[in-house]
């Protein structure tokens, strides 16, 4: 690890910092992927775990990209698209936001990654930018007792969740049959990382662009050549190209190739059967139509260093930053993930 001060701490050094490390929302694996949207929306986060149903036992996390990859990929999507385009109703038949929780977690490629709350923070790090993850389960961690897993209410006020990577507050469970799932996330680690900043001397002082340059992902580019959506393209476009891309969002360029917005995976939490037309519309329309916010995200420029740039991203809570040249043209995004391989 090149920050070798880091080195000397563990993922419960981790977990102790970011302070209630349960996941606080849950959802059956026998509930629909509309429900679990809806939780995820109502709760604003972004990953929920997974219990059997009729049971206490622990299946895996899903996350609202496991569920983006398997809408995307279903078939009948376009044509349920297609007539609530045209009627403004939908069909009534059955659509893919009927297919439950564990169908999506069978579809996947890998389960979520299992670490012990003795692995070092170098090898978390790795483990995030190995598998592309933005969430890990812990084991061997005692959480305080008062710390316990919530099962769904979608009644209650929104608070913190393990997603935002603010310490939230603890939750009491009636459920005491269900363990407890203690999670981290790619935020929560950034967020270790920049509190101990005053030990890892000039590796933040590095410019933006330089760490670009040390990454396939980030290396500047013209701006045709960085995946990116116009304000013509549909949303169904746009989310067909994160997936393909593997990406968690992408830019929203004006005809001269200008920033306006970020179109993200997450504006799927907003879908139900009966807004899946929207799907349809170009993308400013569609997030219009699901009453997401349309704002500027977060840009840097070349001369900002990485530790600007981590700064950044924890003030404004968010994912991602823009790197754009001067007539405000995305060239590259510089993610959570990145920021963590440049420790590596």
């Amino acid at each position: 690890m090149k920050a070798a001060a880091l080195e000397k701490y563990t993922v419960r050094d981790v977990l102790e910092y970011r302070g209630s490390p349960q996941l606080h929302h849950s959802v059956s694996d026998n509930s629909t992927i509309e429900t679990a949207l809806s939780l995820m929306h109502v709760h604003d986060i972004v990953s929920l775990p997974v219990f059997s149903s009729g049971g206490y036992t622990f299946v895996d996390i899903v996350s609202v990209y496991d569920l983006r990859d398997y809408i995307i990929k279903s078939k009948g999507l376009e044509t349920e698209v297609e007539f609530q385009l045209l009627s403004g109703r939908p069909s009534g038949n059955p659509t893919v936001l009927q297919d439950t929780v564990a169908q999506v977690v069978q579809s996947r490629k890998h389960a979520s990654q299992e670490v012990s709350a003795q692995m070092p923070l170098a090898q978390l790090a790795q483990l995030f930018a190995t598998y592309h993850q933005h969430r890990v389960l812990v084991t061997g961690y005692d959480a305080p007792r008062d710390a316990t897993l919530q099962v769904p209410d979608c009644g209650r006020k929104r608070g913190a969740s393990i997603d935002s990577g603010c310490s939230s507050a603890s939750v009491h469970s009636d459920y005491a049959g269900q363990a407890a799932v203690c999670g981290l996330t790619q935020y929560d680690l950034v967020r270790f990382i920049q509190h101990h900043n005053h030990e890892l001397g000039t590796i933040l002082d590095a410019p933006v662009l330089s760490v670009a340059k040390m990454h396939a992902s980030l290396r500047p580019a013209a701006p045709n050549h960085l995946p990116h959506v116009t304000v013509r393209d549909s949303a169904l476009h746009a989310l067909r190209l994160l997936c393909d891309t593997h990406t968690s969002a992408l830019p929203v360029v004006d005809v001269d190739g200008r920033l306006i917005t970020e179109i993200a995976g997450t504006s799927l939490r907003a879908l139900c059967t009966g807004n899946i037309g929207l799907l349809g519309k170009p993308v400013l329309a569609y997030m219009f139509g699901l009453r997401l916010p349309v704002d500027s995200p977060y840009i840097v420029h070349e001369n900002f260093t990485l530790s600007q740039v981590m700064a950044g991203l924890l003030r404004m809570n968010c994912r991602r930053a823009w790197l754009v040249d001067r007539e405000e043209r995305p060239i590259a995004v510089i993610s959570l993930t990145d920021v963590l391989n440049h420790f590596l």
